[in-house]
């Protein structure tokens, strides 16, 4: 089990960016909570790892399979700390 097994959508914030990533062709986009819950097999029960299997690329032509990220806005830093 992985952490996809554990979270609903519902545990997600409604403007949340999920990116999803095509298994063939590598590209990426990116879709909020709210525009996965407007489709017809999910609910806010779904889990991350249903909502992986029913997604597929939307990019034309392609319709492969998909992984899920989920992003965040926190800011990053690079590493501060100095060598002797």
């Amino acid at each position: 089990m992985t952490w996809k097994h554990e979270i609903q959508l519902r545990d997600l914030e409604k403007n949340q960016s999920i990116e999803i990533i095509c298994r063939s062709c590598s590209r990426t986009y990116y879709e909020q909570t709210s525009t996965l819950l407007k489709q017809d097999k999910t609910t806010h029960y779904t889990y991350l790892n249903e909502v992986e299997k029913l997604l597929h690329c939307k990019y034309r032509g392609c319709h492969g399979s998909v992984k899920i990220v989920l992003t965040s806005n926190i800011e990053t830093e690079g590493f501060v700390g100095g060598l002797p």
